[in-house]
């Protein structure tokens, strides 16, 4: 019969030898199609059909979840003291009431007829939106206790309650329509109406408010006009009277010669210069002071009045935007620059403007006197024909301009007066607040159907997170995202004969054994991952490790297997290998070799055999030693390992160049993680489809917090159809093809 391994040191015959090349386990013509076969089964899983799995397999977790989410929300909302809004409309409108005094539109019109009507909305809405009208209505409702907000403001901070006011109130533009709706939100319904109401009425009072003001200022300055040309009519008619009398005149031919005909041209120009140097005067009196308002009286059509619109259009939402997104957002910084570009284009317009008035009513100034200086150069030589006639056409002729002059300005000044006591504004109410019945929050329904919304997404969710943390490591990728450590190697899945006996017959050619792949197998692809993996391992330190322990997180996950084609590769080198069988609880070394002797290291433990009789020498592989578990007595056995393990060691290491010890796994037992302090290098074997991430790192864990020497882990049950093999599987292919002895 053929034996790999002996127990004694006879040479195995020569049949053993045949059997050291084998063709490579699961290399079968058909991989290719059950590869292309499992890439059809993964895409026919659907998304969906993952999501019930999950949902299924995790349901409770998920009513869990959604119950919670569900209780929390219908207390809180229990607990919410309720809020009210109140909802009043008013209808924009313009008042354009044509031409007013000098030029100037009515003190009722709101807007340049041009100005655009979003603009225009936009605006009132900016208007109804600012602080001072904010502090306005606080200190007139006596809300600076902030009661609107159930109170909770402190008395007296005056930026507070405005920020609350403005956070209650909203103010919007109805769609395709120029209605505006006002509504506040209060914790007593009877006040949010009122505030809305109160809302409106103040701003329709300041915005009269401000036109009473322009329309005074206007007004007061057509009375000292009216005073001087009252003065002046008397003084012309006057002197008509006078030198009628004087000169004995009572009415001449206007047509008599060409020189009164041009002396009467004048004096019609020098009234009409008069009369546009006094309007030009009145425009430029009317604004000594800069103010835009008043050259935007002055001149409706001018720049000034745009960029004041568009001035007001930054401010209504440079106001929504602080409200919306914060003080720091860069719309903003945006909006700020713009608003202040836009004052200085103002005051630099209004600039302009003003010189402009002041240029124009010079050359009115000057032409005035320029016609006075040809009109006295015609008088005299008009004197030459008839002074007395000239004389009396003059004095008439100002008799009547005074006059003409007088009667206009006193017809505006009496227009201006009616129009001031009319109370217009660019808001009208259309449908005033009324308390509300319901409260708009908490809106139970709502919050109820929210919340079982959200807990079945959230309880999904959850469910899909602990799915993915039980989700078993399988390719080489996952396990090198979570753990620290380096990948020393890459095992392939192999698959052993179930009746193959290493003990009582011929291993045939086609039979293979996972543990002794490195010695059935030189050749295969798992033969040279455990040449990789030996490579590894050796030059992972300076100097290579003497003493290297083999676990892992859970039983089943092929340390052993790992441990014994790691010896075997290592004898292969001519190092002189110890395979010491370290796990006491379920020892499985003498198994996988077909050995019987109940001799090893339990004997050891005990003192009831020397180590030359319980060390097996492999008749193949002379520098192979291998130690089993032997006849094993729990628990008595497993202390005395741990508590002799470094002795073991410190003798052994003298005798073998590495030793490899196959320990229990980490995570249900501690005997791997005493032991491996006392180990130059720690390997974590690792099968693929078998442990699942978290199992994983806490085996990580336990070892790292000892302080042991974990080198590295090993992927093991690799497919050979994963990415890790495919390149040497071609390569191995085509090798095998080229051979001589290669069957087509």
């Amino acid at each position: 019969m053929t034996r790999y391994f002996e127990l004694t040191g006879e040479p195995a015959p020569d049949s053993a030898a045949q059997t050291l090349v084998q063709t490579p386990p699961n290399l079968k013509p058909g991989l290719p199609n059950r590869y292309t076969q499992k890439v059809v089964e993964a895409l026919e899983e659907t998304f969906l059909g993952n999501l019930w799995r999950v949902v299924r397999s995790r349901k409770k977790i998920i009513a869990a979840f959604a119950v919670m989410v569900v209780s929390t929300v219908m207390t809180a909302s229990f607990l919410m003291k309720p809020r009210y809004d109140a909802v009043g409309r008013v209808l924009f409108f313009r008042e354009d009431e044509g031409a007013g005094v000098l030029g100037f539109k009515g003190p009722g019109s709101s807007l340049p007829e041009d100005a655009d009507e979003r603009a225009a909305i936009n605006t009132q809405i900016g208007i109804l939106e600012s602080d001072g009208l904010a502090s306005q209505v606080i200190h007139d409702l006596h809300l600076e206790n902030g009661k609107f907000d159930g109170g909770k403001i402190e008395p007296g901070n005056e930026d507070s309650l405005v920020r609350a006011f403005h956070k209650n109130l909203a103010i919007s533009n109805v769609r395709g329509t120029r209605l505006i709706e006002i509504k506040f939100r209060a914790t007593d319904p009877r006040l949010a109406a009122d505030v809305v109401n109160y809302v409106t009425k103040a701003y329709v009072d300041r915005n009269y408010s401000s036109q009473l003001y322009a329309s005074n200022q206007l007004s007061q300055f057509l009375l000292n006009q009216l005073t001087d040309l009252k003065a002046k009519v008397e003084e012309s008619q006057q002197k008509l009277v006078d030198y009628q009398n004087r000169n004995g005149i009572f009415g001449l031919d206007d047509k008599q010669n060409i020189v009164t005909a041009k002396l009467d041209d004048l004096n019609k120009e020098l009234t009409a210069a008069e009369a546009d140097r006094m309007q030009k005067e009145a425009t430029y009196r009317l604004t000594p002071s800069s103010q835009p308002e008043l050259i935007a009286k002055s001149e409706p059509d001018n720049l000034v009045t745009k960029l004041r619109a568009q001035e007001a259009d930054l401010q209504m939402q440079l106001a929504q935007a602080s409200v919306q997104l914060g003080p720091t957002h860069p719309k903003i910084r945006e909006l700020s620059n713009q608003l202040a570009q836009t004052r200085r284009s103002i005051r630099s317009e209004v600039k302009r403007t003003r010189e402009r008035m002041t240029n124009e009513y010079r050359m009115a100034l000057e032409r005035e006197r320029m016609l006075r200086n040809a009109l006295e150069t015609q008088k005299q030589a008009a004197d030459t024909l008839n002074a007395n006639a000239i004389q009396y056409n003059i004095l008439k002729r100002d008799v009547d301009t005074n006059r003409k002059l007088y009667e206009d300005l006193l017809e505006k000044q009496k227009e201006l007066g009616i129009s001031a006591t009319l109370k217009l504004s660019g808001l009208r109410v259309i449908d005033p607040a009324q308390p509300p019945k319901r409260p708009s929050e908490p809106n139970v329904p709502r919050n109820f159907g929210l919340s079982v919304g959200f807990g079945l997404v959230g309880g999904v969710l959850l469910a899909f997170g602990l799915a993915k943390m039980h989700e078993p490591i399988s390719t080489l990728e996952q396990a090198q995202i979570l753990s620290p450590l380096p990948a020393l190697g890459v095992v392939p899945l192999l698959e052993g004969s179930a009746n193959q006996s290493l003990v009582e017959g011929n291993v045939p050619q086609t039979a293979s054994k996972p543990e002794l792949v490195s010695f059935l197998q030189p050749l295969s692809p798992a033969a040279e991952s455990y040449r990789a993996l030996l490579t590894s391992i050796l030059l992972s330190r300076p100097t290579p490790p003497a003493v290297i322990m083999m676990t892992s997180a859970l039983p089943s996950e092929g340390k052993t297997t790992v441990a014994m084609n790691t010896a075997i590769a290592l004898a292969r080198l001519g190092r002189r290998v110890l395979l010491v069988d370290g796990d006491l609880r379920r020892p499985s070394v003498h198994r996988a070799m077909q050995l019987t002797s109940t001799i090893g290291l339990t004997a050891l433990l005990s003192n009831s055999a020397p180590f030359e009789d319980a060390v097996i020498r492999c008749a193949e592989l002379p520098n192979l030693f291998i130690l089993t578990a032997g006849k094993v007595s729990l628990p008595e056995d497993t202390e005395l390992l741990v508590a002799r393990f470094k002795d073991l060691l410190e003798g052994w290491r003298g005798q073998f160049d590495h030793i490899i010890v196959d320990t229990p796994p980490v995570l249900p037992l501690t005997d791997a993680v005493r032991m491996s302090v006392e180990a130059d290098s720690v390997i974590l074997v690792v099968r693929s489809g078998h442990i699942v991430k978290d199992a994983f790192l806490r085996a990580q864990d336990l070892l790292l917090r000892v302080n042991a020497h974990l080198t590295g882990f090993v992927l093991n049950a690799a497919e050979l159809s994963s990415s890790d093999f495919r390149h040497y599987y071609g390569y191995y292919s085509q090798h095998e093809t080229n051979r001589p002895d290669a069957v087509a």
